[in-house]
């Protein structure tokens, strides 16, 4: 890891005080307690404005198994709430939702020659804190909310951006840092995976970490018999401005090595479809793609699509919400311009998840990426074939806590098979949103 900058350290710092004056802010308005009330505008987290019927049937069966297992026992502390209880109503509007979610593993590898992905992926033997993660989220008003990721084991701004919320016509617009919803893994943070490294198509096509920077979305939710998302993103390329992406290069790598024109923005556009199959059925079947700078050849283009599959069943109908079997399936290919002529790759992931009881989870994820056509720009970049079999198990005390042990065994062209073992815990405190399954 990077030692990091006194410029990371001030936006550390800053981010610390501005929550100070926030709770300041909120006690004083307490001598205040005048004007009208805003208008109730949930409790919704990042991207819920977005979420499929599915996923709001998930959370719903999560938060009522939390509830039952309150019952046992006490749940941990909410940091918000504990300044809520201190403060009038009208000042605890102004508090926001706030959240710590660490991840630390301790990984072995068998062989030299094992794939590496740097980010939150493991590539050496010993521990690794992969991740410790505070979260802000809140109502300004009727018509917008904020939501801010911050990373403070890498003291990095993961996310951190202004939604709409009253927009006619099933509009909503985001803007600030994002990340590129682009498939199904890119949007999800550490703490949502079912396994413990990234698959290898995302590490090859989207970042070690996420694709996505500063810039501007826009989505519909189209007036059609079934759910229908549609969705697109303009990033800034510049640098400064903290672009990241496997597949697009910076405006430093152009000609002009400056953003003189339109096409030295990164776009990204998706559909998302929702099909209720029945009580215990669900399909989404999404659709990606992506163009901008080439990072191999000034001026030159990249073109990257890709589409998802993600079919589950749960049998909610019959009472048993425990329960739950999915299937991920992801396929992306990408033609970049490079100096030695066009390169065409591609890659992907076939992933089941079993949740057998509230508790216990299980899952099988077999992933790969190559390329077909063409000679390879960088081999660390974008390497020849590479393939990857994982298996995980994982428990899960309550929603605020896991512990997960995961198999891995593995092959990059003309190295030797390697295999790895990891042991991962994830803990966190404050709001959060419940697990997706």
């Amino acid at each position: 890891m990077p030692i990091p900058s006194r410029r990371l350290y001030r936006n550390f710092l800053m981010v610390a005080l501005l929550l100070l004056a926030w709770s300041g802010g909120a006690r004083a308005q307490e001598a205040k307690d005048a004007g009208p009330k805003p208008a109730d505008t949930g409790d919704a987290g990042p991207g819920d404005a977005a979420t499929t019927p599915a996923e709001d049937q998930d959370i719903s069966a999560a938060i009522s198994g939390d509830q039952q297992a309150t019952r046992d026992k006490e749940g941990p502390p909410s940091i918000s709430n504990a300044i809520r209880e201190n403060v009038t109503p009208t000042a605890a509007r102004f508090i926001p939702d706030i959240s710590f979610i660490l991840d630390a593993a301790f990984g072995w590898f068998i062989g030299e020659d094992h794939i590496r992905q740097d980010g939150h992926a493991l590539d050496e033997n010993g521990f690794k804190l992969q991740g410790l993660e505070m979260a802000v989220s809140g109502a300004v008003d009727p018509y917008f909310r904020y939501d801010m990721a911050f990373s403070i084991a890498d003291l990095d701004i993961e996310e951190a951006y202004i939604t709409t919320l009253s927009l006619p016509l099933n509009l909503q617009v985001r803007a600030g840092r994002l990340l590129a919803q682009f498939g199904r893994q890119n949007p999800q943070h550490l703490h949502t995976w079912n396994y413990v490294d990234p698959p290898l198509s995302h590490t090859r096509f989207m970042s070690d970490e996420h694709y996505g920077g500063v810039g501007g979305e826009i989505s519909d939710l189209l007036p059609l018999p079934w759910y229908v998302l549609v969705l697109g993103q303009l990033f800034d390329t510049k640098s400064e401005t903290g672009f990241e992406s496997s597949s697009f290069g910076t405006v430093d790598e152009t000609k002009s090595k400056s953003l003189d024109g339109m096409e030295d923005f990164a776009y990204v556009a998706r559909v998302e479809n929702f099909f209720d199959l029945g009580a215990d059925w669900s399909l989404d079947w999404g659709l990606s793609g992506s163009w901008g700078q080439s990072p191999y050849l000034p001026d030159g283009r990249v073109g990257l699509y890709g589409t998802d599959v993600y079919f589950k069943w749960r049998p909610i109908s019959s009472g048993d919400d425990a329960l739950a079997v999915a299937i991920t399936l992801e396929y992306l290919i990408r033609k970049s311009e490079a100096p030695m002529g066009d390169v065409m790759d591609d890659g992907g992931y076939a992933q089941l998840d079993v949740q057998f009881v509230r508790q216990w989870m299980a899952g099988l994820r077999g992933d790969y990426g190559d390329i077909f056509d063409g000679a390879t720009p960088d081999p660390k970049a974008m390497p020849n074939r590479q393939w990857r079999g994982s298996a995980s198990g994982t428990y899960l005390p309550t929603h605020f806590s896991k512990i997960r042990l995961q198999y891995d065994v593995g092959q990059e062209e003309a190295h030797d098979l390697y295999h790895a073992i990891f042991l991962q815990l994830e803990v966190g405190i404050g709001e959060h949103m419940a697990h997706k399954f």
